[in-house]
């Protein structure tokens, strides 16, 4: 089972978006703008990884995960107008943001960030969102154990909400969907990885 991290958190976001009736349609739009998104991101001190997750069962849903080496880092690039004016604003003109937890999340554990980074493109990824009391830590991680032993498996982890105590988001990313369907589970939202870029390695995108 994997373990918990020492010294300075690594911090998630998690943002999950949603095409307004008015741009149902632009999902091309949305994911241009998320290029933006990603070029910002990646001249930023302390950014690790930033993936585009769709929906293949609705394209007009989308969550970015973006990967950071602690909350002063991610702080420190979000909090200034460039991003607030510039790069958030394209997103959300698109878009609402419907988080479940808001959109930052602390890591609890699971593998190093970065693991895999750079050549994710066409993997799955099972995103779950567990209410306050829904499910403990040690399950979530017990469940997660178990992923990590399945055909297909390539990294995951429990992350714990910052701003609704008890809440967490499980992520699991898999190498194709054949590996992600068969290994979902009731609360589970399958996405596709589309976009990616990371410190390590070069943008990537989806044909």
């Amino acid at each position: 089972m994997p373990e918990k991290q020492h010294g300075p958190a690594p911090v998630t976001v998690v943002a999950r978006f949603q095409l307004t009736d008015r741009h149902k349609q632009d999902t091309a739009a949305f994911e241009e703008a998320f290029d933006g998104y990603r070029e910002y991101m990646t001249t930023q001190h302390g950014f690790v990884r930033t993936s585009l997750l769709r929906s293949p069962d609705h394209p007009d849903r989308h969550v970015i995960v973006t990967e950071w080496r602690d909350n002063s880092a991610y702080k420190a690039a979000v909090m200034v107008p460039d991003f607030l004016l510039l790069t958030a604003a394209g997103l959300m003109e698109l878009a609402d943001l419907v988080n479940d937890h808001g959109p930052v999340l602390a890591a609890a554990s699971g593998p190093e960030p970065g693991a895999g980074a750079g050549d994710g493109v066409g993997q799955y990824c099972l995103v779950a969102s567990h209410e306050p009391g829904e499910a403990t830590e040690e399950e979530l991680l017990a469940r997660l154990d178990a992923a990590s032993r399945r055909e297909g498996f390539v990294s995951g982890s429990v992350i714990a909400s910052d701003r609704r105590e008890g809440g967490r988001v499980s992520l699991v990313r898999l190498r194709d969907a054949e590996a992600a369907e068969s290994g979902a589970g009731p609360d589970d939202e399958l996405y596709e990885v589309i976009a990616e870029a990371s410190v390590e390695g070069a943008a990537s995108r989806a044909a």
